[in-house]
């Protein structure tokens, strides 16, 4: 959390900076707006996330076009604040348009692509469709390990994703084999209290309590306590 905090701390300076010197609309302004509504989404803070996003996307469209990558970024951004605050109906529908644009400007297997499916993913997720969520999660799991590598954030938050799917579908042991390699590879990446950590974490508690291994479910439970605290 402190980081998150400190981020904050960061993107609020310079965005003051480049408004004083670029303007409110300058494409650089625009993104240092973007960036704050994401650290926002880290914080848990997603009205004021939208609140940004909303604002970021309406001007990127008209100062650089609806198909503009940033523009594009700031969509899937929106989509995913959407999906947080459970408006799950406008979630799917920008998601998909945002993931359609990605496949023909992008391409299938472009980075942003990827993340625009997973975005999708977690909204079907919510929605019940847990079959659409796991087939769309499992594709892109296979391409961010084959453009980005196993051990790249993105793939391992995907791998965590999946894995937590697993937990709500009963596949109890399925979700183990996920969730263990993807908690051993974020530490390694991440700071102990980062919220990709915390998910997982929280996941694997659930898998292992029910696979009746509840030691380690209450080890990792009180190191959940233990970073939870540290955030506050």
């Amino acid at each position: 959390m402190r980081r998150l905090q400190e981020a904050e701390v960061l993107n609020l300076e310079v965005l003051e900076r480049r408004m004083k010197i670029l303007g409110h609309n300058h494409p650089d302004t625009l993104l240092s707006m973007a960036n704050l509504a994401v650290t926002y989404i880290y914080l848990g803070r997603f009205r004021e996330a939208e609140v940004l996003a909303v604002a970021v996307l309406q001007q990127q469209k008209s100062s650089l076009g609806e198909n503009h990558p940033e523009t594009m970024r700031s969509m899937s951004n929106l989509a995913l604040t959407y999906e947080k605050l459970d408006r799950l109906q406008e979630a799917e529908d920008l998601g998909i348009l945002v993931l359609e644009k990605h496949r023909s400007i992008l391409g299938d297997d472009h980075s942003d692509t990827l993340i625009g499916m997973v975005n999708l993913a977690l909204t079907y997720n919510k929605l019940g469709r847990l079959q659409e969520a796991e087939t769309m999660l499992v594709e892109v799991l296979k391409k961010l390990t084959d453009v980005l590598s196993h051990n790249h954030p993105a793939t391992l938050r995907t791998q965590s994703h999946l894995g937590s799917m697993f937990n709500k579908q009963e596949r109890w042991q399925e979700a183990k084999d996920l969730l263990v390699p993807a908690l051993e590879k974020q530490k390694d990446l991440l700071s102990p209290s980062h919220p990709h950590i915390m998910d997982t974490i929280n996941s694997l508690v659930i898998t292992y309590s029910k696979l009746g291994k509840l030691k380690e479910a209450e080890d990792l439970n009180e190191a959940l306590g233990r970073l939870k605290r540290q955030r506050i």
